[in-house]
C-alpha cells in the first residue's frame, strides 16, 4: 500500500507540474498577444493624435488632390494616392498631415521632385485602381535617362525599396519583413542577381550570375503555389565535384502555399548545410547523400529535416520526398550586412520580442502543435506591427523634409521658356556655387521676395493693409476684419461682395477694387529667368534634389548626372558656369 501511495503522489506531482507548465505557456501566449494588441492600439492613438493636430478631419478618398510636382500640376484622387496602405505615399496624402504640407501660392501641395517620374507613379496608381488583384500592373518605368530618378522616388515613397525589391515570387511586404527579421545581424539590402523566368533555369546560368557574390537569398515558387527558399552566407561556386560547407548562419524557410499554416524558418543542424556543384542550382543540406532543398533542371527536390530542422507540427503535413516543378526562382545578393552595435541589437531584441521564442516539445504532440502554431502566428503579426511602427516614425521626417516649409521657400524658374519649380534649400545644397549665392535667403529677402504671401494673410493682415490705403475709411478695415476676410478671399472680392459687407459708397468701392487689383499684380509669383538649356539645367536640378534628400537621410547617394552625347559639351559648360572651380567635380566627377 505504501508503494502505491508513493506512486500516486508522484503521479499527482507530475500532473500538477504538467498543468502548471501548461498554464504558464498559455499565460505567455496571452501576454504576448495582449502586448501586440497594446502596441497596435498605441500606434492608432498616435495616428489619431497626429490627425487631430495636423490633419484634415474631412479628408475623403473622393477628394481631388492638387499637386505641384516640380512645376507640373497633377490632379489625382486622394483614394488613388492612398490605396497602398503602410507606404510613405499613403502617409503623405492620408490627410493626417494636411496642415503641415507645404503649399504653393495657389494652394497646391508642393513636392520638390522630378515631375516625369512622379507622373509615372501616378499613372501606375491609376492603373492599379482598376486592376484585378490577380492581374496587378508592373511597377512604373520611364526612359532610361530618368529611370534612376524614378527608382529613388519609388523608394522615397515606400513603393519599392532594397528591403522590399520588385519580385515575381513574393508580393507581400510582410514576407520580406519577416525574412529581414530572420536574417538578424546578417541583414542587408536585396539586389536581384537571377530570375529563372527571364534568365533560364540552367545550372550554368545560375552560377554565372550568382557565383562568388557573397551572401544570397533564394526565393522559389512552385507550380502548385508553394513559396519557399533559403539563405546562404557562403557564396555559390561551380565546382566540378560536389563540395559541402558547414554554416552556422544558413537557413531554409517555407512561407506560404497549400496546407501551409504559418511561415517557418528552419536552421541548420550538424552536418553539411550548403552544397556547391556545377550541375546544381542552389543546394541546402547534404546528409547521407540527400539534400534538404536542391534545385536541378527547373525542379526543386525537398527532403526537409535532414541537415536542417524538421518542419514543426501543424505547418504542413509533409515536404519530404517531394520533387516539384518550379514556376519561378529568384536569387538576391544580400548587400551590406548590418553591423549592429550592442545597443542596436538590444533595441531590436526589445522591439522584436517574439522572434527568438523556442519551440515547445514538452507536451503531447497535439498540444505542442497548437502552442507552436500560435507562437509562429504571433511572430508573423509582430513583424507586421513592427513594420507599421517603423513606417509611422519616418512619416514626420518625410513631411518636414520633402513637403514641409513655407510658400516663400518655393522658387519658380523660367528655364528658357520651360517652367521648373524647386525648393530654395535644394538650390543651396552645394554651397560654393552660383546657384547658392543667387538664391541665398538673405539676398532673396533683400529683393523683397520673402515677404509673407498674400494668400497666407490672416484677417488681421487684411485689415492692416486696408488701414494703410489713403482715402479708405477705417470702417472699411473694420468691416473686412469683422467678416474675417483672408488674403485668399480678398483677391476674389468683387463689387457685389464688398456691398454685402456694407461698403456702399461708390468712390470707396472703386478705390478699394483698384487697390485690390494693384495688390494682385504686386503679389504675382516671382519667376527667375534661367537662360540655359532646359535639358542641361534639368539634369542639374534633378541631381540637387536627390542630393538634398540624401542629406536628409531620405535617399541613397545619387549617381552623377549623365548627359546624352549631343548635349554633353553644353552640359559641361553649364555645370562649370554654376559650379566654378573644384565644385564642378561634384557633378562631373
Amino acid at each position: 500500500m505504501k508503494e502505491l501511495d508513493e506512486a500516486n503522489k508522484r503521479l499527482k506531482t507530475f500532473h500538477d507540474d504538467h498543468e502548471r507548465e501548461y498554464k504558464e505557456e498559455i499565460s505567455k501566449l496571452d501576454n504576448a498577444e495582449r502586448d501586440l494588441l497594446g502596441r497596435v492600439s498605441k500606434l492608432n492613438e498616435m495616428k489619431d493624435e497626429t490627425a487631430k493636430r495636423y490633419g484634415n478631419e474631412d479628408a475623403s478618398d473622393d477628394d481631388i488632390v492638387n499637386i505641384n510636382a516640380g512645376g507640373t500640376i497633377i490632379d489625382v484622387k486622394r483614394g488613388t494616392l492612398c490605396q497602398l496602405k503602410g507606404t510613405r505615399l499613403e502617409a503623405l496624402f492620408s490627410g493626417r498631415w494636411e496642415k503641415k504640407l507645404q503649399k504653393d501660392s495657389s494652394g497646391r501641395i508642393f513636392l520638390d521632385v522630378n515631375p516625369t517620374a512622379f507622373q509615372a507613379i501616378v499613372d501606375y496608381l491609376n492603373e492599379l485602381s482598376i486592376s484585378a488583384e490577380e492581374d496587378p500592373p508592373q511597377l512604373p518605368r520611364v526612359n532610361e535617362e530618368h529611370q534612376h530618378i524614378l527608382d529613388h522616388q519609388l523608394e522615397l515613397f515606400g513603393l519599392r525599396s532594397s528591403r522590399h525589391p520588385e519580385s515575381t515570387v513574393l508580393n507581400q511586404k510582410s514576407h520580406f519583413d519577416l525574412i529581414h527579421d530572420w536574417l538578424g545581424k546578417g541583414d542587408g539590402d536585396f539586389k536581384l542577381l537571377y530570375r529563372s523566368s527571364k534568365d533560364g533555369s540552367s545550372a550554368s546560368t545560375f552560377h554565372s550570375k550568382c557565383g562568388s557574390k557573397g551572401r544570397t537569398l533564394t526565393l522559389i515558387e512552385t507550380e502548385n503555389g508553394l513559396i519557399l527558399g533559403g539563405y546562404s552566407d557562403i557564396q555559390w561556386r561551380d565546382y566540378y565535384d560536389v563540395r559541402h560547407c558547414q554554416s552556422n548562419e544558413a537557413f531554409i524557410f517555407v512561407l506560404s502555399g497549400k496546407d501551409i499554416a504559418v511561415p517557418c524558418k528552419l536552421i541548420g543542424r550538424d552536418g553539411s548545410n550548403i552544397g556547391n556543384y556545377s550541375n546544381w542550382g542552389p543546394n541546402f543540406g547534404f546528409k547521407n547523400n540527400i539534400s534538404d532543398l536542391l534545385v536541378t533542371d527547373g525542379n526543386v527536390s525537398l527532403n526537409i529535416g535532414k541537415s536542417y530542422e524538421a518542419l514543426p507540427f501543424g505547418v504542413v503535413n509533409n515536404l519530404s520526398g517531394k520533387k516539384l516543378k518550379i514556376k519561378d526562382m529568384e536569387v538576391f545578393q544580400v548587400e551590406k550586412p548590418g553591423d549592429k552595435t550592442d545597443n542596436e541589437a538590444e533595441s531590436e531584441k526589445t522591439r522584436n520580442k517574439l522572434l527568438h521564442v523556442k519551440r515547445i516539445d514538452k507536451f503531447t504532440d497535439n498540444i505542442n502543435q497548437g502552442i507552436n502554431t500560435k507562437w509562429t502566428s504571433l511572430q508573423s503579426v509582430e513583424s507586421k506591427v513592427l513594420a507599421l511602427e517603423e513606417s509611422f516614425k519616418t512619416e514626420e521626417q518625410l513631411v518636414c523634409s520633402l513637403a514641409g516649409g513655407s510658400t516663400k521657400d518655393i522658387i519658380l524658374l523660367n528655364v528658357s521658356g520651360t517652367r521648373m519649380t524647386t525648393m530654395r534649400d535644394t538650390l543651396l545644397v552645394i554651397e560654393d556655387s552660383v546657384l547658392a549665392r543667387q538664391f541665398d535667403d538673405t539676398k532673396w529677402t533683400d529683393q523683397g521676395s520673402a515677404k509673407r504671401a498674400l494668400k497666407e494673410w490672416e484677417p488681421e493682415d487684411v485689415s492692416k493693409w486696408a488701414k494703410g490705403i489713403e482715402g479708405i475709411p477705417e470702417s472699411v478695415a473694420e468691416s473686412l476684419c469683422k467678416n474675417k476676410i483672408t488674403g485668399r478671399e480678398l483677391v476674389a472680392l468683387n463689387m457685389e461682395g464688398l456691398k454685402m459687407m456694407g461698403i456702399e459708397r461708390p468712390g470707396t468701392l472703386c478705390l478699394l477694387l483698384d487697390e485690390i487689383s494693384n495688390l494682385k499684380r504686386a503679389n504675382q509669383d516671382h519667376v527667375t529667368l534661367i537662360e540655359h538649356s532646359p535639358y542641361c539645367f534639368g539634369l542639374i536640378l534633378d541631381y540637387l534634389r536627390l542630393k538634398h534628400l540624401h542629406a536628409q537621410g531620405l535617399a541613397k547617394e545619387p549617381r552623377l548626372p549623365v548627359a546624352s552625347d549631343p548635349q554633353l559639351s553644353r552640359y559641361q559648360k553649364v555645370v562649370k558656369y554654376y559650379f566654378p572651380g573644384d565644385s564642378s567635380k561634384l557633378l562631373l566627377g
